[in-house]
């Protein structure tokens, strides 16, 4: 975790991704340099949103109306590029997913359509579940190629697997023949999940850094109460409206 705290901001939102995904290491570091800098980004720009709200309350000739509008201006352009940066480094994500899943389901898939193949899956077909089950574990554990690719290769229902319990087994079989490129697609998809995940706390943390303008009343008993909030979209209509009074024909 970083030492950078700003308690304005979620702990959530702040940078440093190291601790947060168990596959995060020497051999998936390259392939995460873009996310950290995507989650590190954000935390700088929502950390500008919130500095640039106290910058422009400190302003004498700006009202709270001038301010929010000011303060959402500065806060679009940063996050703009906040937005399409994060959107860009999941895009790279789950494309280098498939690549490398690709490169490791080719040589299964190859391998499948040996002629003791079809054999194999029917003999796997015939056998109660949890008979089945263990003898998949067994062909894996003891990196039995023929019996392994004949099933895991090929459609799951030929050798009456679930599609659940065929992708499992499959990552089984990766994860101990080539553990480093199941590593790798693990620790991507563990990133691309968590920018998914964060997206929306990104937006509500951008919303809410610029803030809102609470119109408030008098209740009875002389408490305030907020009978209309105002949104900087709300308030540039009601600006816009008051500026066509001042239209000069032309």
């Amino acid at each position: 975790m970083s030492d950078q705290v700003d308690v304005r901001i979620s702990p959530t939102l702040h940078p440093g991704i190291a601790g947060e995904i168990a596959d995060y290491d020497d051999d998936t570091r390259p392939l995460l340099g873009a996310t950290e800098t995507a989650v590190s980004e954000a935390f700088e720009a929502l950390k500008g949103i919130h500095n640039a709200k106290a910058a422009a309350a400190t302003n004498p000739t700006l009202n709270e109306w001038a301010q929010l509008i000011e303060v959402d201006n500065y806060a679009t352009k940063r996050m703009d590029k906040v937005y399409a940066a994060w959107s860009r480094t999941t895009d790279v994500l789950n494309n280098n997913i498939a690549k490398i899943e690709k490169e490791l389901y080719a040589p299964v898939e190859q391998r499948a359509t040996a002629s003791m193949a079809s054999e194999i899956r029917a003999h796997f077909a015939g056998l109660k579940d949890g008979e089945k089950m263990n003898a998949l574990r067994k062909a894996i554990e003891a990196g039995d190629e023929t019996t392994a690719t004949a099933v895991l290769g090929a459609p799951s229902y030929l050798s009456g697997l679930s599609e659940e319990l065929h992708a499992e087994y499959l990552r089984d079989w990766h994860n101990a023949q080539r553990p480093v490129e199941a590593k790798k697609v693990r620790a991507m998809r563990a990133a691309a999940d968590m920018l998914n995940e964060r997206y929306k706390l990104l937006t509500k943390a951008h919303r809410e850094a610029v803030g809102v303008i609470e119109q408030t009343e008098e209740g009875r008993r002389g408490e305030k109460i907020v009978v209309r909030i105002w949104t900087p979209d709300q308030v540039r209509a009601r600006v816009k409206a008051a500026n066509e009074s001042f239209a000069v024909p032309v």
